[in-house]
This record gives structure tokens, C-alpha cells and sequence, in this order.
């Protein structure tokens, strides 16, 4: 069976086509053994149709964390080596294979519905569908924090009342209605074609005890261009399980994904070295490393975060491992080398203005990131 469903993965970085559709093929025989299935790329497709109830033009997402199967693979071996944040991220992916292979029938089917639809489901829902969007933490136990943390950011901003941060989390792949009406109104598939996928991912969720549960199916951080964030519990997962503090973790990728919403409100007006959002690795990359100055300001500013450099440091130096050494990508971040020095050239900045907890307008934190941009990427700041 083909089906083509709409796709947001991969996630590109650019004004005009931010969610970009892949129509590969997925050539698998039907006595393909459970070590291809590991290697195979999806059979179907999640795209947003322009026709959709947003604006393909003017909407789309800025993805920050771009965790996919066999991590360690995405990005050749260099000087940035493997971080405890990959082993963490390669530890719940084996999780997920093996929860996938356990429970496989010989379908390659499967390969597509849960191994790459899943995701875009997720990721469906918790941009543009609402479900499952309003806590945080797998329980709700960060939902209070985040919310505080929230209103701290749009205080510090002037931004009150502009962003919209929604959670995610695997508990919406448990519901087979939803996922019903995701391919009934998001895809090409047919009534019968629709019946056949539930019944693979009643299969799937019945029988295996990672899917949905592993964190790798809530695993986004990421901004959109219509003012919304998305926080999943399982990038939050992967980072507390390197050791970090949880809620230095919630407001760092706050504060980094608050930090591309201020980009946006800007875009047009700002000037950068080079085009912001042209899904270019010199441009992708400048825009992260500003979200990092923009995370560094905040974070251990007087009247933001309040975090002492030290404990800030201590997240940061995981986090940005997240960072890649793909230089010739469209997607570069940056290495982690360049990404806390950014965020190092942050804190000093709001450490060092002379009228101690005076808050920078937005376009003077901007001037001060386009000011040290170069001595970052040359990593001479730290």
C-alpha cells in the first residue's frame, strides 16, 4: 500500500517553504527482515496542504531539535563527537526499534505509519490541532512552572499575550480516533486505506510497550511562524536523563524558542550579514546562535531568569551538544563550541551593562548579538 499523507518532517529552515514535503519511496521486499526495517526509510508521507486551515506561505516551524533514528549516524564523525546527550537519545532509540521489531509482523507498512507517521501526528497536534497542548511534563507537574516562566518571558519581552506554547506528548498517539481523523483530514488516503492504517497502529500500541510511550514520539522544540512554541516532554527526557535540572531545562528551551518568536516579529525590519531564514547553513546558523544570545541574556539576567552563570553553564554546555558538526547542512546550528560562546556572549551582556538590571530593547540585544557574531563563530568568547 502507498499512501501519501501529508509530511512536516523533515522540518526545513526558510521563509516560503517551511514545511517541505518528501515523497520518497520506501523499497522494501515483503520478506525484509527486522534488521532492514532498522535502515528503511518511511512508506508514507505527512504534507500540509495548502488548502489547510493555516497559511502554507506565511506559516511554518523553525525546528530546533532534529532527533531522528540512529542519532549518532545524522552527522559525520568530527572534532564534536558523541555528548551524554547522544548516548541518552541512542539509548531510547534502540528502546524504540526493539519495541518496534518485537512488535513487527513482516508489514512493511508499518515501517512508514509508525516509524515516521507517528511523529508528524504528534507534531500535527500539538501545532495546529490543540490536543493534548495545555500541560506540561507527562503528568502536568511542570504545568504551573511553565506557565510562570511564560509569563516571566512575555514581561521581560514586552511581548504580553503575542506566543502561544503548547506541550506535547506521547499520551495523544494512544488515541486511534485522533489518529483517524489526522489521516482523514491531513491526507490522500482512502476509507479503506484509513482502516488498514488503524489496524497496523492498533497493532503497534497494543503490542509493544515503547510505542507510543518512548519519549522520541514527543521529542520537539520548535518555534512557528504563526506565534506558537512547542515543548514535548521527551526532548525534556533525553536532557534530564544526561543529569540536568529539569526546570533549567523547560526554561532554556523556553527561552531559546522565545528567542526565534522575537526573530520573527522582527523579520524584514532587522538587518543581519546575511538573509535571515534562506535555509542556508551560514544562515541557519546565525539565526540559532542569536536564539542562544537571546537564551544566555534572559536566563541570567536580573530581572529574567535569574540564573548564576555557573548553574546556566552547566545546562547549556549538554544542551548545545545538541549542536551538529553538519557544516555543509541547511540546517546547521552550529557547533557547541559556537553556541556557548553565544550564549556566554549573552550573559555578559547582561551582566556587564552598566545600569545593573536594565532590561535591552529588542533590537539593542540584537545590535549587541550582530556586534559579537563573528567572535563567536571564531569561538573566541567564553
Amino acid at each position: 500500500m502507498k499512501t501519501t499523507i501529508t509530511k512536516i518532517l523533515p522540518l526545513a529552515l526558510s521563509m516560503g517553504v517551511l514545511i517541505s514535503s518528501c515523497s520518497d519511496d520506501l523499497s522494501v521486499q515483503d520478506d525484509a527482515t527486522p534488521e532492514a526495517v532498522v535502515k528503511a526509510q518511511a512508506s508514507t508521507n505527512l504534507e500540509i496542504p495548502s488548502t489547510g486551515h493555516f497559511d502554507l506561505e506565511s506559516s511554518g516551524l523553525v525546528k530546533d531539535f532534529d532527533l531522528k533514528l540512529q542519532l549518532s549516524e545524522v552527522v559525520e564523525p568530527s572534532e564534536c563527537g558523541p555528548t551524554p546527550f547522544n548516548e541518552v537519545a541512542n539509548y531510547y532509540n534502540d528502546l524504540l526499534i526493539d519495541g518496534f521489531i518485537a512488535a513487527w509482523d513482516g508489514n512493511p507498512d508499518a515501517i512508514g505509519i509508525i516509524l515516521e507517521d507517528y511523529f508528524a501526528i504528534n507534531q500535527i497536534a500539538a501545532a495546529y490541532e490543540g490536543k493534548n497542548t495545555d500541560y506540561f511534563g507527562e503528568d502536568g507537574e511542570y504545568t504551573n512552572y511553565v506557565k510562570n516562566r511564560v509569563r516571566s518571558l512575555e514581561k521581560f519581552w514586552d511581548m504580553a499575550d503575542l506566543i502561544e506554547v503548547n506541550g506535547q506528548h506521547t499520551e495523544t498517539l494512544e488515541d486511534l480516533d485522533f489518529i483517524r481523523y489526522i489521516y482523514e483530514n491531513y491526507s490522500t488516503a482512502t476509507p479503506e486505506d484509513i482502516d488498514y492504517i488503524l489496524e497496523i497502529a492498533e497493532t503497534f500500541n497494543t503490542n509493544s510497550d515503547q510505542i507510543p510511550e518512548n519519549p522520541f514520539f514527543a521529542s520537539d522544540g520548535f518555534a512557528t511562524f504563526d506565534r506558537t512554541i512547542v515543548v514535548g516532554d521527551g526532548i525534556v527526557t533525553f536532557l534530564e536523563d544526561t543529569g540536568l535540572d529539569p526546570k533549567v531545562v523547560w526554561s532554556s528551551i523556553l527561552a531559546h524558542e522565545w528567542g526565534h518568536q522575537i526573530q520573527f516579529l522582527n523579520f524584514g525590519v532587522w538587518d543581519y550579514p546575511v538573509p535571515a531564514f534562506i535555509n542556508t547553513p551560514e544562515s541557519t546558523r546565525m539565526t540559532e546562535l542569536e536564539a542562544d544570545f537571546i537564551t544566555g541574556y534572559y536566563l541570567t539576567h536580573k530581572r529574567g531568569a535569574t540564573y548564576n552563570w555557573k548553574r546556566v553553564e552547566d545546562f547549556l554546555t549538554a544542551f548545545f551538544n545538541i549542536g551538529d558538526c553538519g557544516f555543509d547542512s541547511s540546517g546547521h546550528h552550529g557547533t557547541p563550541a559556537q553556541r556557548l560562546a553565544a550564549a556566554k556572549a549573552g550573559f555578559n551582556l547582561a551582566n556587564n551593562t552598566k545600569k545593573k538590571g536594565q532590561i535591552l530593547s529588542q533590537e539593542d540585544v540584537h545590535d549587541a548579538f550582530i556586534s559579537k557574531l563573528d567572535l563567536i563563530i571564531d569561538g573566541t568568547i567564553y
